[in-house]
């Protein structure tokens, strides 16, 4: 109870309210403000402009009585308690006035005795228990609210990354298609990336709420680093950084640790030395501490760096890198706080140096839990971690290509992607080299058909070798790739004699009709044709209203020996399951569906065809207590991978 307590005293009687006031002031603690009011319309004046911890209400009041202001008050919505006087006892009035909404009722006898004192603290305390309760309440009816909504929003936009990763993989697995494992892995771990920047805000609301859980489980140190620098070269390439990945000692082969919140910590911050990195390098280092079994990582940038007295500041949720540097890069501002929090949790801290104008060093050290000085290893960034995969060619062109550009990586990626068509594909580091291996092979008699030229190189830049080349008389088309896009670069590419201009990041489309354009066709080879009788499949039931993510687990299934019908809705599931209740084996359900949930439906489903299972795909945690009694042998959440499903056993 507060030490200042304000009452409004409704009183038509002077004598009755001095009495009550002189009551009052008897108490030392707390300290009572009163005020008075004389009639009715006057209380409930005061009480809808003013604020008050009690009101004291006289019974009789000239024409009308406490019920008559009760009745006012409901209907006003005031919720301020009322302790009603009276000159005489009455049960009935008693009665009456609680009914009415009042706290308590008692004489004006008593106003001078114990009994008053108590009453007014006890309903003073009876107002603090309800709001708090209803304080709670509110607090529990937004966390609901919130919770739902991220969960909604979780499965909306999970469904169709499901879809863009459940088909990457699937042209990963396919025989076939081993020429561009590096471009698709490239999808697919930037898919894997976006899914977890959609994590982040979910992440922090289950940081504040205290409902974020570790699953630590043996992770493959040297291939998760492969993975890191992959999934980060090709954006720092884009932006002429060196990405380097170190080790200052032999790593453990494995460690025990939660993989994806590792790489979450990982890859934020290197994104941020990327971010604010213009020229020079990123490097990330690792290093095993055998003296406390530990392993610590370190991103170093050689960026802009940040004012001593901020470095605090940046771990601080919603508090964005840029708004203390006086840059314009975006971002949510939770990167770095929830980074912090799962190092924590993995039982290290972050630290962080810094000096502007030179760059920054991140710095943790964690657990790591399962490693023995007998499973140490070198750190080979070349190690594969996974066969390669193979891609069916759709289409074959004959001819030379000359690929100029003087970042390794985008040199690469572009020969990866133009030897997909079957034509031959030769390097060079900037126009002077690009000039000479011209030169060379049309004096050898086997000049290139086409070359795609950076414009922006060291050395010798794609403008001047350009004119070089027709200067001497060669003709060869000459394709102009570029990161800028300043309004008129195209048109004055053109200009300068360049055949064509295409944009960096090099889309596989824009390529493709380069090529088509300066190339000749080169025949087709056949594919060979499969041979051999399919297994018996067992029938699964898919049930889910995004068409898109129904024929991807449809396809993933079929991928793993299995046949699978769909069902777009409860009511189709119902229909196919009623009329051939021995067909299927299993049912995978989404739970978010048009016509109902997957709780009832699965309900429905049992009621039909007892022995039928069901396993639970969304794109947010169930119910637990809704899922209790039900039929469910498992529950995945979205995206579900075709290694999750080739895991599960779907008719035992």
């Amino acid at each position: 109870m507060t030490d200042h307590v304000r009452i409004l005293l409704v009183e038509d009687d002077e004598d009755d309210y001095f009495l009550t006031a002189d009551s009052l002031s008897q108490c030392k603690s707390p300290m009572f403000e009163l005020v008075w009011a004389q009639t009715g319309e006057e209380a409930i004046e005061h009480l809808q402009t003013d604020t008050f911890d009690l009101c004291l209400l006289d019974y009789l009041l000239g024409q009308e009585n406490a019920m008559d202001v009760l009745e006012k008050l409901k209907g006003l919505s005031v919720t301020i308690p009322v302790v009603v006087l009276t000159g005489q006892a009455d049960s009935i009035v008693d009665d009456r006035v609680m009914r009415a909404g009042a706290e308590d009722f008692l004489t004006k006898a008593e106003v001078d005795t114990p009994r008053f004192m108590r009453t007014i603290r006890y309903a003073l305390v009876r107002r603090e228990i309800e709001t708090e309760r209803l304080e709670r309440h509110r607090i529990e009816q937004q966390n609901k609210a919130k919770d739902k909504f991220l969960a909604h929003l979780g499965h909306e936009l999970r469904t169709p990354l499901a879809s863009i990763l459940g088909y990457t993989e699937l042209l990963l697995d396919s025989p076939g298609n081993e020429r561009i494992n590096a471009e698709l892995s490239t999808i697919f771990n930037n898919s894997k990336h976006l899914l977890s920047l959609l994590n982040d805000l979910l992440d922090m609301s289950r940081i504040m709420a205290n409902k974020l859980e570790l699953v630590p489980q043996p992770l493959n140190l040297n291939g998760f680093l492969t993975d890191l620098y992959s999934l980060m070269v090709m954006q720092a390439s884009e932006k002429g950084l060196v990405l380097t990945v170190s080790a200052n000692s032999l790593i453990p082969e494995y460690i025990k640790v939660d993989p994806t919140r590792l790489r979450q910590i990982l890859i934020n911050l290197v994104n941020n030395a990327i971010k604010f990195t213009d020229t020079g390098e990123v490097a990330i280092n690792v290093e095993f501490d055998k003296g406390n079994g530990r392993v610590c990582f370190a991103v170093k940038d050689t960026g802009i760096g940040m004012p001593a007295d901020k470095l605090e500041t940046i771990f601080k949720p919603f508090e964005q890198i840029e708004d203390l540097i006086h840059a314009n890069h975006g971002g949510a501002g939770l990167g770095l706080a929830i980074s912090n929090e799962l190092v924590s949790r993995m039982g290290g801290q972050i630290n962080v140096e810094s000096t502007q104008g030179e760059g920054s060093r991140f710095w943790f050290c964690i657990k790591a839990e399962g490693s023995t000085e007998q499973n140490l290893i070198r750190l080979d960034l070349d190690a594969p971690e996974r066969p390669p995969a193979q891609f069916k060619i759709n289409q074959h062109l004959d001819g030379r290509v000359l690929i100029v550009d003087d970042l390794r990586e985008i040199r690469r990626l572009t020969g990866r992607l133009v030897s997909m068509s079957q034509a031959q594909v030769t390097f060079a580091q900037n126009g002077a080299d690009a000039l000479e291996k011209i030169r060379s092979a049309e004096h050898n008699g086997q000049p290139f058909h086409l070359v795609l030229m950076d414009i922006h190189m060291p050395v010798m830049n794609g403008i001047d070798c350009l004119k070089a080349m027709r200067s001497s008389g060669i003709q060869t088309p000459v394709v102009a790739v570029t990161a800028a896009s300043r309004k008129g670069l195209r048109e004055s590419l053109l200009a300068e004699g360049f055949d064509n201009v295409i944009a960096k990041p090099i889309d596989r489309k824009d390529l493709s009709e380069v090529l088509s354009t300066f190339l000749l066709p080169a025949t087709q080879p056949s594919d060979p044709k499969e041979t051999g009788t399919a297994e018996q499949k067992s029938s699964l039931l898919i049930v889910e209203d995004d068409e898109d993510a129904a024929e991807l687990m449809c396809l993933l299934l079929n991928s793993i020996g299995y046949e699978a019908d769909i069902a777009l809705n409860g009511q189709q599931a119902l229909e196919k399951v009623a009329n051939a209740p021995s067909h299927y084996a299993h049912v995978l359900m989404d739970l978010h569906l048009p016509d109902t949930d997957g709780y009832e439906l699965t309900t429905a489903i049992a009621e039909i065809a007892p022995s039928l299972t069901v396993t639970i795909i969304s794109g947010a945690e169930p119910d637990k207590a809704r899922l209790e009694g039900l039929p469910i042998a498992q529950v995945l959440l979205k995206p579900v991978s075709k290694a999750d499903l080739a895991v599960l056993n779907f008719c035992g």
